[in-house]
């Protein structure tokens, strides 16, 4: 149920806030075992965890676990994007095109949860191209995983107005045949989310704990 995710992502259900199933069941008119198997899905994604005697509660990840996941991320698309077949064909670039084209306007409108969507869009597509299917499949599985992280930037617009920047960059450098240029790109889009979210963490917290 992607409503649940979504308002774990944007903090309608912050961080160690416990999941209670008869009130999702009730906001979402969803039988109970459904709410359940939501809640198994989004541990897999590590965005909830069960404790005992609470039940389930959102994820509150650590500095170390979120450079831990980025540190995956970034070797699981570099390499998708060094064997990526280039240039792509101008079917798939012209989707790129167009999911981005509504990114772009979804960013200038400030309508975060259409831009946390059409973002998924966008790289989805972009990872399509790569011909090792279980490498994608692990990509999307971390994506999902970095959900928390990455909605820590959608309201600073210099952020994000780079990243439309870089997604556009992405699309020309795969209709050309530089793979080289293509994992650049794709290892500069993936920093600064992470950084935030430690910066906030240590916010909250108090002192350095990237380490902890």
């Amino acid at each position: 149920m992607s409503a649940i995710e979504e308002d774990i992502v944007f903090g309608v259900l912050p961080p160690q806030s416990r999941l209670i199933e008869e009130r999702l069941s009730e906001r979402f008119d969803a039988k109970r075992h459904v709410i359940r198997e939501v809640f198994s899905t989004l541990e897999d994604l590590g965005l909830v965890e069960r404790v005992p005697n609470k039940g389930a509660i959102v994820t509150e990840l650590t500095p170390a676990e979120v450079l831990e996941i980025y540190e995956v991320r970034r070797v699981l698309e570099t390499h998708a994007g060094a064997i990526t077949l280039l240039p792509v064909s101008t079917e798939l670039i012209s989707r790129m095109e167009a999911v981005q084209t509504r990114h772009e306007e979804a960013v200038s409108a400030e309508r975060f949860r259409e831009v946390f969507h059409l973002n998924i869009d966008f790289h989805r597509l972009q990872y399509s191209a790569c011909p090792n299917k279980h490498l994608v499949q692990t990509i999307h599985d971390y994506a999902r995983k970095a959900h928390l992280i990455r909605a820590t930037k959608y309201g600073d617009q210099t952020h994000m107005k780079k990243v439309v920047s870089q997604h556009w960059a992405i699309i020309e450098a795969m209709k050309g045949t530089d793979n080289q240029k293509l994992v650049e790109l794709i290892s500069a889009h993936l920093p600064g989310s992470p950084e935030e979210y430690i910066r906030i963490y240590n916010i909250r917290y108090g002192g350095d704990r990237r380490a902890v």
